[in-house]
């Protein structure tokens, strides 16, 4: 069987063409790959940033992240000023936690649970308080709930202030 000069020219440019596909679908995926590795790691920096100041709000008011006071902070912050400020920052923290939740990606949670948990264990009273159930979606209420049980929070060592 020979084959004459253009049926060879047809095969090489059938060859090129199967090979430029090849090609695309593999930039595609490494396209694709790289997108969600990029994402990631801008969730990561947000989450960072936004958590960032809500600690150094705490460095400015040690009293808001002192379990003896937000246990029980509806007494522990005795004039107005100092529980609206308590109030605003659980409320800024639990949000960064429903952030954590919302993105729904499991690496990224991993890192972050600890973060949930210590939060829990500081602002759990002012979630469970229900002036505050409509701050939240019912699916993150329901995920704390769930996952992170009252026995975080120990009653036992909040002392009285």
């Amino acid at each position: 069987m020979t084959l004459t000069v253009v049926e060879m020219e047809l095969d090489i440019n059938m060859l090129g063409n199967i090979l430029t596909g090849i090609a695309s679908v593999v930039a595609l995926i490494i396209s694709i790959y790289t997108y969600k590795l990029a994402k990631r790691e801008q969730r990561y920096a947000d989450l960072d940033s936004l958590y960032l100041e809500a600690l150094k709000i705490g460095l400015e008011h040690p009293k808001l992240r002192n379990p003896k006071y937000t246990h029980n902070y509806k007494k522990s912050f005795k004039n107005e000023d100092d529980l609206s400020r308590y109030e605003c920052y659980a409320y800024i923290v639990w949000n960064i936690c429903e952030t954590i939740y919302d993105r729904r990606d499991t690496a990224l949670f991993e890192t972050w649970k600890p973060v949930v948990v210590a939060e829990n264990k500081l602002h759990r009273r002012w979630f469970e308080n229900p002036e505050n159930y409509h701050k939240f979606k019912e699916r993150f209420r329901k995920y704390v709930t769930e996952n992170f049980p009252e026995e975080y929070v120990c009653e036992k060592n909040s002392q009285k202030v």
